[in-house]
């Protein structure tokens, strides 16, 4: 896999007009978009592929899948990792992480997903949804 971000670089967007801004650059340029989000309650990791019409391939989504899998079971088995309940949802174009106590926590989790989905190899063209005309929207 040759993408991705090491943690400190990934993005971080502490409030929803950052993140939206953000979001709609994506859109523009038909990039992905890939973060860390600030919420009241945590950080999330939040990646979205619609905006460069991909999604994963079903093989890189089960790898996903597994691999964060293990990165969580790893967190909440080490004692100097604070956590809570942590949630994941890997769909083929859109999925988030979350909720972490620390952007630290939240940055790691986040080097582990970008692997997987910046690593254009692990893309297929996006299918739009039954009945749809292909125009995607993104609810915040």
């Amino acid at each position: 896999m040759t993408e991705g971000y090491e943690p400190a670089e990934v993005p971080c967007y502490e409030d929803q007009a950052t993140r939206d801004a953000e979001y709609e650059r994506a859109e523009r340029e038909g990039t992905p978009f890939f973060a860390v989000e600030r919420y009241e309650e945590g950080y999330a990791v939040t990646y979205d592929l619609l905006p460069a019409g991909s999604e994963l391939s079903r093989p890189a989504r089960k790898e996903l899948d597994e691999r964060l899998t293990r990165e969580l079971e790893d967190l909440v088995g080490d004692p100097a990792v604070p956590t809570r309940e942590a949630g994941k949802s890997v769909g083929a174009s859109l999925g988030s992480i979350s909720l972490f106590e620390r952007e630290e926590t939240a940055r790691r989790v986040a080097a582990v997903v970008s692997r997987f989905v910046l690593d254009e190899s692990n893309w297929v063209e996006a299918t739009p949804p039954e009945g749809s005309t292909g125009a995607q929207f993104r609810e915040n």
